[in-house]
């Protein structure tokens, strides 16, 4: 089974008879469990709708939605508070982490919602960090760490329920070169060796190059889709040539990073 799967998924905004802006319309996509997939497109060709979609924040318009066999947009707010909390893992571009509490308290949080017992939150804790290689921060306050480190927690907060799914939203946006490189050789090394399915959205095609294929969107649709396959710097030179072929204005466009 598909850890994600949409059909026909489309997003209008306006009402029925007066129809203000199609962000998205009849997009396809399939993810199974353990893949890396990249998002890519000019701006506004739909991405973040999208999503916005698959992050069960906004709903569609027209077609289905299901993650691991279930359309979320067919539950209560109760159950759909659950559902996102349980099954989807989040990392943003701003980090999202909270000033009140330490490292460690950030990473555990969704663990502590959740009523699970501290020997059980300490098991999990260990191996992510360790992974994460933030072990010896979790004393500390977030405004005492780098900006790759705090991406470096919210990645551990963002995996440390098992969801099934992981969205990155341009995660290495607010990073440095060295720091960017670092937190997407993390990612590769989650994605492999816990078998975790993500899905990021991002404009930077160094980035997009340790995705194992790429889905571009182009005004709502589905443009074209490329495979990495071994050779990740010919990925790379492939990513550009779509980004050249769509046109449009892919903010900056980084190069590859030592």
């Amino acid at each position: 089974m598909s850890v994600l799967k949409t059909t026909g998924l489309g997003k209008v905004y306006g009402s029925k008879k007066n129809i203000l802006y199609t962000a998205l319309q009849g997009v396809n996509i399939e993810v199974e469990k353990g893949e890396f997939v990249g998002v890519m497109g000019p701006s506004g060709s739909g991405k973040t709708t999208l999503l916005n979609l698959l992050s069960t924040i906004d709903k569609p318009t027209s077609g289905k939605l299901e993650i691991n066999g279930i359309d979320p947009t067919k539950l209560n707010d109760h159950k759909l508070a659950l559902f996102r909390r349980r099954e989807l893992g989040f990392v943003f571009q701003d980090f999202n982490l909270l000033d009140a509490l330490n490292v460690k308290e950030n990473i555990i949080l969704p663990l502590v919602m959740e009523g699970i017992k501290p020997k059980v939150i300490e098991q999990r804790l260990k191996p992510i960090v360790q992974m994460l290689q933030i072990e010896d921060l979790l004393a500390k306050r977030t405004y005492e760490i780098s900006g790759g480190q705090k991406q470096r927690t919210a990645i551990a907060r963002a995996i440390i329920h098992d969801p099934s799914l992981l969205l990155a939203d341009e995660l290495t946006g607010n990073l440095d070169s060295k720091a960017a490189k670092d937190v997407m050789d993390t990612l590769k090394q989650m994605n492999e060796q816990m078998n975790a399915t993500i899905l990021m959205v991002t404009h930077d095609p160094f980035s997009a190059s340790y995705c194992q294929r790429i889905i571009f969107i182009k005004d709502g649709q589905l443009f074209t889709e490329i495979n990495r396959g071994s050779n990740r710097q010919i990925f790379f030179q492939q990513i550009l040539d779509v980004q050249s072929m769509l046109g449009g204005d892919f903010d900056d466009i980084s190069f590859p990073r030592a």
